[in-house]
C-alpha cells in the first residue's frame, strides 16, 4: 500500500512575490506536519459523495491523491458541475457554517479531514500560514474565472481548449503525467456540464480540434496534444 502524502497546498503564488507560472508547493515541511496532526485520513471510492450541499460546514478538506469534482443540483434535477479538484486541492467552501456544493468522487480519493475549529487555532498561531491559504483561496478564483470565461465564450472549441489548458496546468503537478498528453478522468457528460454545453456539441468541438491537427484522442481517457501553439492561441479569450 503506497503510503498517503502528507497535505500538500499547491498554487500559482502572487506575481509580485514570486513571479511564475508554475504551481508550487506553499507550505513548509513544518506546516504540512501540522496540518496532519490535527486532520483525519478520509478514504472514497468513485461516486461516493464526501459532503452535500446544506450540511454543516465542519471540515475543509484537503485532497491528497484522486480527483473530486464540486457541483451543484438545479431545479431542473440537472447538475451544474462547478469545479474539478486535484492533489494539493482544497475543498469545503461554505456560506453561514454550511456547504455551498456537493463534492463527489471521481477516482478512488483520499484527502485530509481539518475540522474548521482547530484550523481557526492554527491561524491564529501561525499567520504565515493562514497566508498560505489565502493565496490557495486566491488560486481558486481566478480558476474560477477562467470557468466564467470558458463558459461565457460562444464557440465551444475555444471552451475545450481553455478546458484542456487548464487540466494540462494541473499534470504538472503530478508526479505521472505523460509530457504532451492530457488525462481525463471525468466523463464526457460532466465535462459538458462544466463547459455549459450539450455532450454533442462537445463531441463536435473535439472532432473538429482533431481534424485541425490540434489534438489526437489515442483512447477514452487521454488527449493528445499535438500543436500546443494552436491549442493556447484558441484557449486565449478573443
Amino acid at each position: 500500500m503506497n503510503a498517503i502524502p502528507h497535505p500538500s497546498i499547491r498554487a500559482v503564488p502572487f506575481e509580485h512575490i514570486r513571479p511564475s507560472s508554475v504551481s508550487t508547493e506553499l507550505l513548509s515541511d513544518r506546516q504540512r506536519h501540522e496540518l496532519a496532526s490535527i486532520a483525519t485520513v478520509r478514504l472514497l471510492r468513485p461516486q461516493t459523495i464526501l459532503y452535500e450541499a446544506g450540511m454543516e460546514a465542519d471540515c475543509v478538506f484537503i485532497l491528497a491523491q484522486g480527483v473530486m469534482k464540486v457541483y451543484r443540483e438545479l431545479r431542473n434535477g440537472k447538475r451544474r458541475i462547478m469545479a474539478f479538484l486535484f492533489p494539493a486541492d482544497v475543498l469545503g467552501l461554505a456560506e453561514r457554517g454550511h456547504y455551498c456544493n456537493t463534492a463527489e468522487a471521481v477516482t478512488p480519493s483520499t484527502l485530509y479531514c481539518v475540522p474548521v475549529e482547530r484550523l481557526k487555532e492554527s491561524f491564529r498561531d501561525n499567520f504565515e500560514l493562514q497566508f498560505q491559504f489565502l493565496c490557495k483561496v486566491t488560486h481558486e478564483l481566478r480558476e474560477s474565472q477562467r470557468q466564467m470565461m470558458a463558459i461565457g465564450r460562444r464557440d465551444a472549441p475555444g471552451k475545450v481548449a481553455m478546458f484542456l489548458e487548464t487540466l494540462r496546468r494541473n499534470a504538472l503537478l503530478r508526479d505521472d503525467a505523460r509530457p504532451g498528453f492530457v488525462w481525463l478522468p471525468m466523463t464526457r457528460a460532466d465535462i459538458a456540464s462544466y463547459l455549459g454545453v450539450t455532450p454533442e456539441s462537445l463531441s463536435r468541438a473535439v472532432t473538429r480540434l482533431t481534424k485541425g491537427g490540434v489534438i489526437d484522442s489515442p483512447d477514452r481517457r487521454h488527449i493528445r496534444i499535438l500543436d500546443a501553439a494552436r491549442l493556447h492561441t484558441l484557449a486565449e479569450p478573443s
